[in-house]
């Protein structure tokens, strides 16, 4: 249950934290996707320093629940596209170049199939729902 606990709690931390920056820089005249953006990159430099710099045969090991808490809840928190990013660079890493490209291009492609889906499901929800509504209420 305490691992639970650190993800939730980092991912609190995490969560805040994009949002902040993303409210900092839209506060500003910039291009529309770069607070997304700027979350993305430092989100993924943020994870792959403290993988590395805490990888457990290395030279500072913070233990399995600081690694959780640092790696899973606060940089989850704040972009899983860091996660993204470092899985698809260990499998590039480790010449698994079929994983590589399997988890970039179905996750790129099945992620915007399914915003395009999603997209669909909401223009019709309003429709569904005061049908159901009022099929209820008869």
């Amino acid at each position: 249950m305490r691992r639970y606990f650190l993800v939730a709690v980092g991912g609190g931390i995490g969560s805040i934290m994009r949002f902040s920056v993303a409210q900092w820089m839209f506060s500003m005249p910039v291009w529309t996707p770069l607070p997304v953006l700027a979350v993305n990159v430092s989100g993924c430099f943020a994870i792959s320093f403290l993988h590395f710099v805490s990888d457990p045969s290395g030279d500072i090991y913070l233990g399995p629940r600081s690694r959780l808490f640092l790696l899973v809840g606060i940089c989850g928190g704040y972009t899983t596209f860091s996660t993204f990013s470092l899985i698809a660079f260990d499998a590039a890493r480790h010449g698994a170049l079929a994983d590589l490209w399997l988890n970039i291009g179905l996750s790129h492609v099945l992620c915007l199939l399914s915003v395009w889906a999603g997209a669909i499901v909401a223009a019709s929800f309003p429709h569904v729902s005061r049908a159901v509504i009022r099929a209820l209420r008869s």
